[in-house]
């Protein structure tokens, strides 16, 4: 999972992404996908740094779980509410 560089140009924002191999980056400030990946200078891997990209990469994860789990509420939810069966 390489870090990669990214400069947004929506809102011009450089930030850097853990990037999984068919996931798409997004701009951590507007959240757009519009973005340019920047020339990465030479990088020395740290344990630091290792830590904080697997955090980041955890939390993205989670995040992405939570509004799975969220649309799959509000669609069942949805599904009842217009069920005559189920209304009052």
């Amino acid at each position: 999972m390489p870090i990669y560089e990214f400069k947004c140009r929506a809102c011009g924002r450089m930030f850097e992404d853990l990037v999984r191999d068919g996931d798409t980056s997004s701009c951590p400030a507007c959240k757009s996908q519009d973005l340019e990946r920047q020339l990465s200078l030479f990088a020395a891997k740290s344990a630091d740094r290792s830590r904080a990209a697997f955090k980041k990469a955890k939390k993205k994860a989670a995040a992405s779980k939570q509004d799975a789990t969220r649309e799959e509420l509000e669609h069942y939810y949805h599904e009842h509410d217009h069920d005559p069966e189920h209304q009052h």
